[in-house]
């Protein structure tokens, strides 16, 4: 039997985020589109999806919290990924 389950509603962000890859110098520029208790959907302007790594650290308030992402699915088409938090 199948148990449909409500997904955590999600909140319309827009804010300017840093991805920041583990051996990479330079941070990548991003917008966190939306986010729930779950995960995020990530938007690019000048990188593609296909090139952003499967494991990354989301940072969109000045670095003061970082989050650990793993990315669940991509969409090339309208340059977004969606991530899920990563706990440990």
């Amino acid at each position: 039997m199948l148990i449909d389950r409500p997904r955590p509603a999600r909140t319309k962000v827009g804010q300017p985020g840093k991805i920041i890859v583990k051996g990479s110098a330079a941070a990548r520029v991003c917008t966190v589109a939306n986010l729930n208790t779950l995960g995020a959907c990530i938007s690019f302007d000048s990188a593609a999806p296909e090139d952003i790594p499967e494991k990354f650290d989301l940072t969109f308030d000045n670095g003061h919290s970082f989050w650990s992402c793993h990315v669940i699915w991509r969409n090339k088409n309208v340059s977004r990924v969606g991530v899920t938090w990563r706990v440990g």
